[in-house]
């Protein structure tokens, strides 16, 4: 690869349901921790439907929590 060449390399990941590589992964999750960073679990195209949509957390918190309001 030339240095000139900047072209994006294709997302890698593997999926997590059938372990196989795709180029094209969809976001299945997100694992969070107490300690250290999270991270993101992806499956191909073909797996991702055999996953329920992930909630938005901030929508899970009551309206007082949201804005960092007093509780």
């Amino acid at each position: 690869m030339a240095t000139g060449d900047k072209t994006p390399r294709p997302p890698v990941r593997m999926c997590v349901r059938c372990q196989v590589t795709t180029e094209a992964p969809v976001v299945i999750g997100v694992v969070h921790q107490n300690s250290g960073p999270g991270f993101v679990v992806y499956a191909c195209q073909a797996c991702a439907v055999h996953y329920p949509p992930q909630p938005d957390v901030l929508t899970l918190l009551p309206p007082s929590r949201q804005a960092g309001g007093d509780q």
